[in-house]
């Protein structure tokens, strides 16, 4: 006899389903699970491939705008925070390192909207009208998200593409489906045991982006994955950066403003009678209406009183706003979180599919799954020990563990002795040695300064990222000289541009120049 498939039953053929096979609209009237995950996962990677070149004309573009920038710099006397011919700038390998930024976030935001719009056309097994008429909905979002002004119509175009590249893939995978016997009761339990480990330490273990930043140094393959991150974030952010927080920026200013006000750190203006030839500049400013998008000042105050042009006017031309804030919809709003759920649901539903043929082979990879999660399990407890018997901040402090001196450390910073924080920021541990730099900051005592000089020749360029910070904070002359020398001389990009942030709070730099 057979069984007409139901929502969520596929281990009979339905009537009918060679023929419907045919249509363009109909995809398969089998739900197979399995068939979905791996869709959505290949859809996902066309996904994360289309934004990152998307990316690449983004990053591309402010390399050659940032170099010219730097070369403008060094012409003008000013210490660029990084020389115009820096591989970062001009290789095509960081430069698609710095594109992937995009692709694994806003692509990811954009498969994962497509991936909750397939649920239905999978579950009716074809895309019906109001799928259809859903789906420019979806791609205007799409395009929403990653919408930037100054390459209005290709975001737009990517952004639209988005779901094309998705859905494409997704089909001709979905139509493979096949009959497949799914115990939903058993594929839900080991969901649970999959994902409760990861939901309990985010609820309970106080999980931040700090902590996980921290705990990815404990990992060769993890810091590994984090260095390249960091190397790469300036030029991404450069791309989505408002022009306020960017470390250095050239600002042509029409020679008809005589007064302009106080100069941000890191500001190159330069006084021409054409703002719009300055190629080089973040923005241009003048008293009145120019052939280029261009600020115009129309009283008699100095141009950047009260730092108006940062802090206010020149938000009118913030051109990557919206794409910051798709941005951050991942990382802040869920979809970040909603990944590895995601990747722990298809692996319930291997082992799900794996306990049908053996229990024990299924139980052995489950239990070495969950074995994964122990040291940070271990970690949550020994921390809420530490709570509840804060009398035991001694032993934690002078244990051989590295875990509980992190977490000493991490939970009860104040307990420390400037003796024991200066020990703690020569430990062997990284991320030990980056919170003892925080605290050290934090207090703002010139006490620390030996110890931060030492920092800044760590091999770990986060905890060197920590001691600029700190340096900043301790606002002296000799922690500007320290940070002048981080600015000049560390090799990476990251840090050279902590340092240059911080040096903008006890040694400013700025410079008005005329354009010949």
């Amino acid at each position: 006899m057979t069984a007409k498939a139901g929502p969520f039953e596929n281990e009979e053929h339905a009537p009918g389903a060679e023929k419907t096979g045919r249509s363009f609209l109909c995809l398969t009237d089998y739900r197979d699970l399995t068939q979905w995950f791996r869709a959505s996962f290949i859809g996902t990677l066309c996904c994360i491939v289309l934004l990152t070149l998307f990316g690449f004309i983004l990053v591309s573009g402010h390399a050659r705008l940032l170099s010219s920038q730097m070369q403008l710099f060094v012409s003008s006397g000013m210490e660029p925070l990084v020389r115009p011919d820096d591989p970062y700038l001009t290789s095509f390998i960081h430069r698609l390192g710095s594109a992937l930024f995009f692709g694994c976030t806003l692509g990811v935001l954009n498969a994962m909207a497509a991936m909750a719009l397939s649920l239905f056309p999978w579950i009716k097994g074809r895309f019906s009208l109001p799928d259809l008429l859903v789906f420019p909905v979806l791609a205007g979002l799409c395009a929403y998200l990653g919408y930037s002004a100054e390459l209005p119509a290709l975001s737009i175009l990517f952004g639209v593409l988005s779901p094309v590249v998705f859905f494409i893939p997704w089909s001709l995978i979905i139509r493979k489906s096949r009959p497949r016997d799914i115990r939903f009761g058993r594929w839900i339990a080991f969901a649970v045991a999959a994902s409760a480990p990861f939901l309990f330490l985010l609820v309970l273990g106080g999980s931040s982006f700090g902590v996980i930043r921290d705990s990815m140094l404990t990992r060769p393959a993890l810091k590994d994955l984090s260095d390249f991150y960091y190397n790469h974030t300036l030029l991404a952010a450069h791309v989505i950066k408002p022009i306020s927080a960017l470390e250095q920026k050239v600002i042509a200013v029409s020679d008809e403003i005589e007064k302009i006000g106080p100069m941000p750190h890191g500001s190159l203006w330069v006084r021409t009678p054409d703002p719009c030839g300055v190629s080089e500049r973040n923005l241009a400013v003048s008293r009145g209406e120019l052939p280029c998008n261009a600020l115009v000042i129309g009283d008699d105050r100095p141009a950047n009183a009260s730092n108006r042009i940062m802090e206010e006017l020149g938000r009118a031309f913030d051109s990557n706003e919206r794409m910051r804030q798709g941005i951050g919809i991942f990382f802040y709003r869920g979809p970040l979180v909603l990944v590895p759920i995601l990747f722990m649901l298809w692996f319930a539903l291997f082992l799900s599919n794996l306990s049908m043929k053996s229990k024990i082979a299924s139980g052995v990879v489950l239990l070495g799954y969950l074995a994964l999660f122990y040291p940070a399990w271990q970690g949550v407890y020994q921390r809420h020990l530490l709570v509840l018997h804060p009398e035991r901040i001694a032993q934690y402090i002078l244990s051989e563990r590295e875990e509980m001196r992190y977490l000493a450390l991490l939970t009860y910073p104040d307990e420390f002795t400037a003796r024991e924080l200066m020990r703690y920021s020569g430990d062997v541990s990284p991320r030990i040695r980056l919170r003892a730099l925080y605290e050290a900051g934090r207090r703002g005592n010139t006490q620390y300064l030996d110890m931060l000089e030492e920092a800044l020749s760590d091999p770990q360029l986060n905890v060197r990222t920590r001691a600029c910070w700190a340096l900043g904070r301790t606002r002296s002359e000799r922690s500007a000289d320290l940070l002048q020398q981080a600015f000049l001389h560390d090799p990476s990009w990251y840090v050279r541009g902590y340092a240059y942030r911080a040096l903008g709070g006890v040694r400013p730099m700025a410079k008005v120049i005329t354009a010949p």
